[in-house]
């Protein structure tokens, strides 16, 4: 058992606690959290504040060998079935892959993540070469796998920690009854989807299906999330709230491809759980501060109106819940997952707000402490 003693963001509203101190058991999950004035084997320093380790809610980390190839491509011409992305994937030898996926890992960690949702391409094959990496480093992989060619569906999910699906297109409605007891057995894994990412896919599933992609994302009842929404409406919006239907945004992602701003505000005030993800590697890092301070002034100048607390929610709390694991936050049976953030570097002296503070100035360069599953990953004092 090791103790880390520290101002903390504790809880799912991320209530502030000063010296508070946090036990965790051996196998690196949090027994209590508590004033008492035990000695402890990380005590951080007044000026550094302790937070839920940063989980991404979309990524695919193995395109990063891809990096910036795409800039001034379309949406479709880089990650669409014929984009640059799949023919990349088709050429690439094993361990080249491999390589792509320690460099994404590397970042993801460096960054300040401790846990990750991939929507992982190339079937039972893409499954097993992140799988066999994460072994290796300080995060946690969550997996939504993809069939591909001759796997079967079946053990595509039992492999993986769920599916994540490419669109509504290639996603065969015959498989429903299947991934509907598949769930049943399996009320743990995560089954998602992108949908509504362009105003294209919201036109053509009109045009194929009379009705829009979420709405027939709904009527399914097995998807627990949809990534991008960014082209969804207000009846889109009220479908998945009534339907308890997460949505993770990517608005780096939509910036790249000159799309739509996410109107984050009208998912908030509908009361959707909301989730941040950084998305492909092949257009921006998985940096969780940039994708906040981006995420808040592309709102102002969007005249949408949000909370950096539920930003910061976005990226630690949210994630946790829509991944149905117990991460992102700092609370008793929750694994322990930390970031502490010195709030005395000159990007963050004089703030007077933490949660601005860390949402719009702080960077990865700010973190001084980091903590997975119980174990020390850095500690620069």
């Amino acid at each position: 058992m090791v103790a880390v003693r520290a101002n903390a963001l504790v809880g799912p509203d991320l209530q502030l606690m000063q010296d508070v101190l946090i036990q965790i058991d051996e196998k690196g999950v949090i027994m209590s959290i508590s004033k008492e004035k035990k000695p402890a084997e990380y005590t951080l320093p007044p000026s550094y504040l302790l937070i839920p380790g940063f989980v991404n809610s979309h990524i695919h980390v193995g395109d990063a060998f891809l990096k910036d190839q795409a800039y001034n491509l379309s949406l479709e011409d880089t990650v669409g079935p014929k984009g640059i992305k799949h023919k990349k994937f088709g050429i690439s030898s094993k361990e080249e892959k491999i390589d792509s996926i320690r460099n994404a890992l590397e970042m993801l960690v460096q960054n300040g993540y401790t846990s990750f949702i991939d929507f992982r391409e190339e079937g039972l094959l893409g499954i097993s070469l992140l799988r066999d990496e994460l072994s290796e480093f300080p995060i946690r992989g969550i997996i939504l796998g993809r069939p591909t060619g001759d796997d079967f569906l079946t053990d595509v999910f039992n492999e993986g920690d769920g599916l994540g699906f490419a669109d509504i297109f290639s996603f065969n409605q015959d498989n429903v009854k299947i991934i509907k007891l598949l769930k049943e057995k399996n009320p743990e894994k995560v089954i998602s989807i992108h949908a509504s990412e362009s105003e294209d896919v919201v036109a053509r599933s009109l045009s194929l299906y009379e009705m829009r992609d979420i709405e027939l994302c709904s009527k399914y009842s097995i998807f627990d999330y949809i990534v991008h929404g960014t082209y969804a409406n207000d009846e889109d919006f009220t479908i998945l709230k009534q339907n308890n239907i997460g949505l993770v945004c990517c608005p780096i992602s939509n910036i790249y491809y000159d799309l739509k701003i996410p109107p984050i505000e009208t998912i908030l005030k509908k009361g959707i759980l909301l989730g941040l993800g950084t998305d492909n590697i092949l257009t921006n890092n998985p940096n969780p501060f940039r994708l906040m301070s981006i995420t808040l002034y592309t709102a102002r100048i969007n005249n949408q109106i949000i909370s950096p607390k539920d930003i910061l929610k976005a990226v630690t709390v949210n994630p946790g819940l829509l991944s149905k694991k117990k991460i992102g936050q700092i609370e008793e049976g929750y694994a322990a997952d930390f970031v502490g953030i010195d709030m005395n570097t000159p990007n963050l002296k004089f703030s007077k707000d933490i949660y601005k503070a860390i949402t719009m100035r702080a960077e990865p360069s700010d973190i001084g402490f980091q903590m997975y599953n119980g174990k020390i990953v850095k500690w620069k004092s």
